[in-house]
């Protein structure tokens, strides 16, 4: 059986509706919330509201976030989890144009994921 384990506001030192990151795209995104599942292999989600990707192709398409995703797996998910001792064998970036709980369905909801292998190298593209 999994267990998820909810980390807001703890791995990065922030309220998950107060701090923004700019990435080197241009594209901003806010931490929503951070969950890790325990279970054969630990995985660690990182969950950002991206209201530039918006619904019907009027925004930001997965193509062009998918660097952005890359980024925020090596330069944020992974430094947060080293900060609090924590290790993981996947890390899984999701990006959301409005806030969606965890597991639930919402078709008007544009979402993108990327999961990412952890390796010595650091984040490394994989399939789900």
């Amino acid at each position: 059986m999994w267990r998820v384990l909810v980390l807001v506001g703890v791995l990065m030192p922030v309220a998950a509706s107060a701090q923004s990151v700019t990435l080197a795209s241009g594209l901003e995104v806010t931490l929503m919330e951070v969950l890790i599942e325990e279970g054969p292999a630990r995985l660690a989600r990182f969950r950002y509201l991206a209201p530039a990707i918006d619904p019907a192709g009027q925004g930001l398409d997965y193509a062009a976030t998918a660097p952005d995703m890359a980024e925020l797996c090596a330069n944020h998910a992974l430094p947060a989890l080293a900060a609090e001792g924590q290790t993981v064998a996947e890390i899984v970036i999701s990006l959301s144009d409005r806030p969606v709980a965890f597991g639930e369905i919402s078709p008007d909801a544009t979402q993108f994921f990327e999961p990412f292998t952890i390796s010595a190298s650091g984040c490394e593209r994989s399939d789900f």
